[in-house]
C-alpha cells in the first residue's frame, strides 16, 4: 500500500506541473464560455473612441459578449480560432461602430467561419479565424477596415502597438467597463518571446507587453486587434495564468504569417458569390 501511495503522489505532482505549464486561455477561455458574467479584460488601459479604432468589433455568442475582432473588409472580420471553435456560426453576431459594449453601432450575423485545419485547441497554434458577414457593413467614421501587413513583414522589437477591447481594468475586480479600452504595449519578437514561454511559442506567434507587467490583454480580449501604424499586426491569443504579471507578456497570432491564407479565403468567397449569381441567372433563362 505504501508503494502504491507513493506512485499516486508522483502522478499527482506530475499532473500539477503539466497544468501549471498551460497558457492562461487554455483554462480561462473554457470557463469564460460557460460564465458570461466575466468575459472581457484589458489591464492598465484607458477609454478609447471608436472613431480612432473603427476596425474594432465585439464578437457575441447568442447575443452575449465573447471576444473581439477586426474588420478587414465590409464583408469579413478577423478573430481568433479559439473564440469560435465548435460554435455554430448561426449563434454568432458582431457589433461594429460603437465604443459601447452594450448598445449602438451595427449588429450583423455570421454566415461562415473559416479557420485553418492545423489549428490546435490544446496549444493555440494557428489561432486565427475569418468570419464572413451575413450582410455587408456600412463603412463610415465609426466602421472601417484595417490594413493587413504583407506576408514578409517582420515584428519590430520594442515598437509600440495598441491593443483594444472591453473589460476589467483591474484583474481583481470583476466590474466591466461599458466603454472600449485601449492599452499600448511594446512588441516582442518571436525568438525573444520564447525566453518567457519556451517551446510553447511557435513561428506563428509573438508577444507584446512589459517585463515588469502592469499592462496586458486578458481572457475575453481574445480575437481582438493589436495594431501599429495603421496595420493589424496581431490577434490576441493567450498568456500566463494571471494577466499583467511580471515576466509574462501577452501572446498574439502573427497576422503577416497568414496573409496569403486570408487572401485565399477572401478571393474564394468572392468567386463563390459570382458562381451563385450565375446559377441564379441561368435558372431564370427561358
Amino acid at each position: 500500500m505504501v508503494k502504491c501511495f507513493k506512485c499516486y503522489c508522483v502522478i499527482f505532482i506530475s499532473l500539477v506541473a503539466i497544468c501549471n505549464s498551460i497558457p492562461r486561455h487554455f483554462n480561462r477561455h473554457r470557463i469564460f464560455r460557460l460564465n458570461y458574467e466575466n468575459p472581457l479584460r484589458i489591464i492598465g488601459g484607458s477609454p478609447a473612441n471608436i472613431e480612432d479604432y473603427s476596425y474594432q468589433v465585439l464578437l457575441m455568442i447568442d447575443d452575449l459578449p465573447n471576444c473581439g475582432g477586426s474588420i478587414i473588409t465590409e464583408n469579413f472580420v478577423l478573430t481568433a480560432a479559439h473564440c469560435i471553435y465548435d460554435v455554430d456560426p448561426r449563434h454568432l453576431t458582431i457589433r461594429a461602430g460603437s465604443a459601447n459594449r452594450t448598445t449602438g453601432g451595427q449588429v450583423v450575423g455570421i454566415t461562415y467561419a473559416y479557420f485553418p485545419d492545423t489549428f490546435n485547441i490544446d496549444t493555440y497554434d494557428y489561432d486565427i479565424a475569418i468570419l464572413q458577414l451575413a450582410t455587408p457593413l456600412v463603412l463610415n467614421e465609426q466602421v472601417g477596415a484595417i490594413n493587413l501587413p504583407s506576408p514578409d513583414y517582420d515584428i519590430v522589437q520594442g515598437e509600440i502597438a495598441t491593443a483594444t477591447g472591453w473589460g476589467q481594468t483591474d484583474p481583481d475586480d470583476s466590474t466591466l467597463p461599458v466603454i472600449l479600452q485601449k492599452v499600448e504595449l511594446p512588441e516582442i519578437v518571436t525568438q525573444t518571446c520564447r525566453n518567457y514561454y519556451g517551446s510553447l511559442i511557435t513561428n506563428r506567434m509573438f508577444c507584446a507587453g512589459y517585463k515588469e507587467g502592469g499592462k496586458d490583454t486578458c481572457l475575453g480580449d481574445s480575437g481582438g486587434p493589436l495594431a501599429a501604424n495603421g496595420y493589424l499586426l496581431g490577434i490576441t491569443s493567450w498568456g500566463s495564468d494571471r494577466c499583467a504579471q511580471s515576466g509574462s507578456p501577452g501572446v498574439f497570432t502573427k497576422v503577416a504569417y497568414f496573409r496569403e491564407y486570408i487572401d485565399d479565403i477572401l478571393s474564394s468567397a468572392d468567386r463563390s458569390k459570382v458562381r451563385f449569381k450565375e446559377r441564379l441567372s441561368n435558372k431564370f433563362i427561358f
